[in-house]
């Protein structure tokens, strides 16, 4: 089995920005989903609701899953994205884990 734990690459435009900031790390670890959120970017010295800014990364998150299955392993683009918001609005509604964390503030 292929060791797949390296680390991702930065997306290009994250290495050559000096105002790009990392906002969600996530891993597979002891039989979990374990992620640390940049939470509070938004929120701290913005007008932005950062529950919808929140959920459009999640939108668009969920387009680049679709668009990789495609290139990946073939599935239609479309198809995916269906099946990954069908998931998505699945879990929201009937949690299969406990969801807590602990998150850093200013100060």
């Amino acid at each position: 089995m292929a060791d797949n734990r390296k680390p991702l690459m930065l997306p290009p435009a994250a290495e050559t920005d000096d105002n790009a900031i990392e906002m969600l790390r996530a891993w597979i670890a002891e039989g979990g989903i374990h992620c640390v959120l940049n939470a509070g970017h938004w929120h701290n010295g913005s007008d932005i609701d950062e529950r919808h800014a929140w959920g459009i990364m999640l939108a668009d998150i969920a387009n680049h899953i679709s668009n990789a299955m495609e290139d990946v392993a073939g599935f239609d683009r479309r198809e995916s994205l269906k099946m990954v918001a069908e998931s998505f609005n699945t879990e929201i509604t009937n949690r299969t884990s406990e969801h807590r964390g602990e998150w850093p503030t200013d100060g």
